[in-house]
């Protein structure tokens, strides 16, 4: 998902960078394109991170339940 954002806002603010001719066009690239990119790329990491934590809390429910179910006797 921020995978596919990162890629095309990569792509537009290459293109955008090779058009940039005057200080304006560097402020824009300064103050606006790379915050935009470090964000996404933060949000992609974060959303990696949240991922594996949650695969991590389903094998434990799961684990958990196994447990349930042999204590109580339950045939699964």
């Amino acid at each position: 998902m921020f995978d596919d954002a990162l890629e095309m806002m990569m792509l537009y603010g290459e293109n955008f960078r090779g058009g940039v001719r005057d200080s304006l066009g560097a402020s824009i690239v300064a103050d606006v394109l790379d915050p935009i990119l470090k964000e996404i790329d933060s949000l992609r990491a974060s959303n990696e991170e949240f991922q594996r934590q949650a695969l991590s809390v389903d094998r434990i429910l799961e684990d958990t339940r196994a447990i349930q179910r042999k204590d109580y006797g339950c045939a699964q």
